[in-house]
């Protein structure tokens, strides 16, 4: 397995163009003077180099490759978001290439690569297990404050020795650090947070969706996957909104997978405002094409899904529940 900078001339030209510039294919051929296909074949020939060694077939290989590479068109990255979300083969090699392509990328910039129920159980276990670590600290902070303000001498000495001296134990381990809790795997990935459904208003059972917050060091997103909708046409495209009223409404956007006759789901990610946690709903709604074309709408149009931002999440985290189509994921 090599590195980025161990690679043939060539092959580490094509991938900088490809990340870096967001070009395609296509274009790099004009660029380098060369068939698009052997621009291609540079481009996953470096990615195989730079992954494990796997026992993916060499179709597979090739499709994760474009899908890392920003290469598909929504349909194709959607069919692989699928398969990555149920093979752990698929999965394990996809993040080994992305960790070594993310530091060409802009910002780090790469396609999710999605989890499966298993992980997503993982990550919720993780959260409880640094909420009741936290909740260890302030009783112990809480404890110390009392000892300090009782005037004993001997406890406050051992309380300068645990908080400065970082070598004490209180039970639970976690002096040491100053309170904070020990980096987790979940802690580098993004983190799903929060489960959601999105259903109609009017309590139908169909179209349905499933939103999930996911928490990363850049802050909140959210990403959804939904069925059954409407596909869209000239007249309708769909938009995510937050709500608390028709007055109170803010645009988080139009998703990129909107859902049409070939790929009847809808799916997106997008960041979330810092103000989210003010805002009672989610919604998906129809909105006019034509209007949107002339003007970002201020309000939102006829509501098809909605559900609750504020609602509680089930024991475990509700995680490892599926989104409606199996793996289903939006764009990352």
């Amino acid at each position: 397995m090599a590195g980025i900078e161990q690679l043939p001339p060539d092959q580490r030209a094509v991938l900088q163009l490809l990340l870096k510039q967001g070009r395609s294919y296509d274009d790099l051929s004009s660029v380098l003077r060369m068939d698009a296909e052997a621009v291609r074949d540079r481009a996953h020939l470096a990615l195989e180099a730079l992954g494990p060694d796997t026992d993916l077939s060499e179709d597979r290989l090739d499709e994760v490759a474009d899908y890392l590479l920003g290469q598909q068109p929504a349909s194709a990255r959607a069919q692989t978001r699928e398969y990555l979300a149920g093979s752990a083969t698929g999965r394990a090699w996809a993040r080994v290439v992305a960790g070594e392509l993310r530091p060409v990328a802009p910002e780090g910039d790469l396609p999710e690569i999605p989890a499966d129920g298993e992980e997503v159980e993982e990550a919720f276990d993780a959260l409880e297990a640094r909420r009741e670590r936290r909740q260890d600290v302030e009783r112990s902070s809480k404890l110390g404050g009392i000892l300090l303000l009782a005037g004993l001498g001997v406890a406050l000495a051992v309380v300068v020795v645990l908080l400065i001296g970082g070598g004490g134990d209180d039970g639970d381990g976690d002096e040491g650090n100053g309170g904070q809790a020990p980096p987790t795997q979940a802690e580098e990935e993004p983190q799903i947070v929060a489960q959601i459904e999105l259903l109609p208003p009017d309590g139908g059972e169909s179209p349905v969706a499933v939103a999930q917050l996911l928490a990363a060091d850049q802050g909140l997103s959210i990403r959804i996957v939904a069925q059954g909708l409407e596909p869209v046409d000239e007249d309708r495209v769909y938009a995510l909104w937050l709500l608390n009223g028709e007055d109170d409404a803010q645009l988080l956007g139009f998703p990129e997978g909107q859902p049409t006759e070939e790929q009847p789901l809808l799916a997106a990610q997008d960041p979330l405002p810092p103000d989210v946690g003010e805002f009672e709903s989610l919604v998906i709604t129809d909105e006019p094409r034509t209007e949107v074309a002339e003007e970002t709408p201020s309000s939102p149009g006829e509501i098809v899904l909605e559900g609750d931002l504020q609602q509680e999440q089930p024991p475990g985290g509700g995680g490892g529940e599926e989104p409606p189509a199996q793996g289903e994921q939006p764009r990352g």
